[in-house]
């Protein structure tokens, strides 16, 4: 065996924080003997090709490694000699959880982090000493990521010169990709980014879609710290009124951070917008604890664990850190605990990097806590590795770590416990995720002789629908519709609500498959934005909204396949930004005739009448139960 320590790496999807770190301890240790990885499947072919790109580079350094399963970390044999361990990569609750078995005499654990633009890495040491250190000399080459990303993707690429105003500094390795045509791949100091100067031009405007197509891009490249880097379009800008200039840059504004780009001025260098950006300020002191349960957590775009965590918990006073580029989900998490009663103390850190920041603003917190004898309990699924580490670290004998895994929450010291979901809203999950469902009948409820009146427009579907204007069958289910629910629809307005027999019909049976199950359905409205930002007069419809289990379900309603499927690109953007990635879609059809479901990693498909041999579509409501747990998947 070569000389060196052993190295453990928790490895996700990304292969660079495991590449990275093994670099970094052959290069402070003197070699590695051994690499040992603690991985979960990875999600997809690409991610396993990447993976794959990962071990060809140990063989060719002569380094011996093994993967394991991420539940065996870290395995009996590594209880003694010398060992580096990285907790970069992976799930949260075992880099947590293999920081509290490493803390041993031999064990040196780190963790790495690259999220300042601009700057190179850093290992940040956790034990036996504490220290941040910068990966100038370890960082990634514009090679690496090739070889880690690029070519695992079956992505040509070539070394060009930067083009004229480039806005990186000088150092800054450029690569052309021909199948991505206008985009630039480049490495400065060890991260990945990917460019392309306007995703408009001088006559056309920036668009949402384009935005969320370049960050899924740059991810893909890249992985996640790849930062999607666009300056806008100035001339597009100058097309607009001067008094309308504002207001259409905050809205490109609002759309770059919703997605993760770096929309940047088309002018100045690329330092000047990142000085902007991070301007630390010194944290002020938490104030102690007055009642309890106190909940600690970390604000970030996932709004389920956070849910859960006060639903579980059901604290008295919440102590909430984010990053500066999650401030809205702070307001919104501000304000859904104080309509709960709940009270809040909240601070943005400096960046997710701030792994001591949080430790140092929550340990005087869970101490003085634990001296009154309130219960503490700390959620560690928000935020970055550093932010979540920081907060395990703050948390004394007597405090409880919980992590949201699926729809149950696992506890820090083994165990776990159950969510009681069915005391949740899908109106809660919305306003911590910055909407508000707004309903033309918020009054509607299960009514049987309503569901029979939609049932006869659904038997006589064709028929109904070609005489529809003074159809009895329509009449007497809008009659009905407005005596029973209270809700009435103007006469110019008929012709606008063929949908409706088949929506109610979904919500009827949502309602009662969730009812016995701790769910909570409500029918269609208008997902609006809350506050007075960039994005706040944009409304979206929804034909309903259900919450099952912690997941968060939109659902669609059309009369065939063919429309359903027209709808699926936009039910696909709608459900991954109102609802983030646990959220899902549900797509019903009255009849499915001929064909299969496109795939979709946050939809899923039902109809009423499915034509045989269609495959990925479920029987509605028949198949509900099996339907919903694909939420898990």
């Amino acid at each position: 065996m070569a000389p060196g320590p052993v190295y453990l790496s928790l490895l996700g999807n990304d292969p660079a924080p495991a590449y990275l770190g093994l670099k970094t301890v052959a290069r402070r240790a003197g070699g590695v003997a051994k690499a040992i990885f603690y991985a979960l499947r990875a999600w997809g072919e690409g991610y396993e090709a990447k993976r794959q790109a990962l071990f060809a580079l140990l063989e060719e350094k002569g380094i011996p490694h093994e993967v394991r399963p991420l539940s065996e970390a870290p395995a009996p044999e590594e209880g003694t000699g010398e060992v580096w361990a990285n907790l970069t990569g992976g799930s949260k609750l075992f880099a947590v959880r293999l920081l509290g078995r490493l803390r041993r005499p031999g064990a040196r654990v780190f963790l790495l982090e690259a999220h300042r633009p601009l700057e190179a890495p850093r290992a940040l040491f956790l034990w036996p000493e504490e220290g941040a250190f910068p990966l100038e000399a370890e960082a990634l080459t514009l090679e690496e990521y090739a070889r880690l990303y690029l070519e695992p993707l079956g992505e040509a690429w070539a070394e060009t010169p930067p083009p004229p105003a480039f806005p990186f500094p000088k150092g800054a390795r450029t690569a052309r990709l021909p199948r991505r045509e206008g985009g630039l791949f480049v490495v400065y100091r060890g991260r990945p980014y990917w460019f392309r100067p306007f995703l408009g031009s001088e006559a056309k405007d920036m668009a949402r879609k384009a935005l969320a197509r370049f960050a899924e891009e740059a991810r893909e490249l890249g992985g996640q710290l790849c930062l999607p880097v666009v300056p806008y379009h100035a001339a597009n800008l100058r097309n607009y009124r001067p008094n309308e200039r504002e207001k259409v840059l905050a809205r490109w504004r609002a759309w770059a951070e919703e997605y993760g780009v770096f929309l940047v001025d088309p002018g100045p260098p690329l330092e000047r917008e990142v000085a902007s950006l991070f301007r630390e300020k010194p944290l002020p002191k938490a104030p102690p604890p007055s009642q309890g349960p106190v909940l600690l957590a970390l604000v970030s775009e996932q709004a389920a664990p956070l849910y859960g965590a006060y639903l579980y918990a059901r604290p008295k006073e919440a102590y909430l850190l984010t990053t500066p580029e999650m401030a809205d989900r702070l307001r919104w998490a501000e304000a859904f605990f104080r309509d709960k009663g709940v009270r809040v103390h909240a601070g943005l850190l400096p960046g997710p990097w701030a792994l001591w920041e949080v430790r140092d603003l929550f340990s005087p917190v869970v101490e003085e806590a634990l001296r009154r004898g309130h219960p503490v309990h700390a959620n560690l699924n928000g935020g970055t590795h550093a932010m979540a580490l920081g907060l395990y670290l703050a948390l004394r004998e007597g405090a409880r770590a919980h992590y949201l895994e699926g729809d149950r929450l696992l506890f820090l010291e083994g165990g776990e416990a159950r969510v009681p979901w069915e005391e949740g809203r899908p109106e809660d999950l919305l306003a911590l995720r910055g909407y508000r469902l707004q309903q033309r009948c918020p009054s509607l409820s299960p009514d049987p002789e309503v569901l029979a009146a939609a049932k006869g427009i659904l038997r006589r579907w064709a028929e109904v629908q070609a005489s529809w204007k003074t159809s009895p069958v329509v009449d007497q289910f809008l009659r009905l519709f407005a005596r029973r629910l209270g809700c009435a629809f103007p006469p110019k307005e008929r012709e606008s609500l063929k949908g409706l027999a088949l929506e109610y019909f979904v919500y009827f049976h949502l309602h009662q498959h969730l009812v016995s199950r701790g769910g909570t359905a409500r029918m269609g409205g208008h997902l609006v934005p809350l506050g007075d930002g960039a994005l706040a007069p944009q409304s979206t419809e929804v034909d309903g909204v259900f919450f099952h289990r912690g997941t968060l379900w939109f659902v669609e309603c059309k009369p065939d396949a063919a429309s359903l499927k027209g709808r699926a690109p936009l039910m696909r953007n709608l459900v991954a930004s109102v609802g983030g990635s646990r959220a899902r879609g549900l797509m019903v059809a009255r009849s499915w005739e001929g064909g299969s479901a496109p795939s979709s990693p946050n939809l899923v498909y039902m109809a009423l009448e499915v034509g045989e041999g269609v495959q990925g579509v479920y029987r509605f409501p028949q198949d509900l139960e099996e339907a919903l747990g694909l939420a898990g998947l």
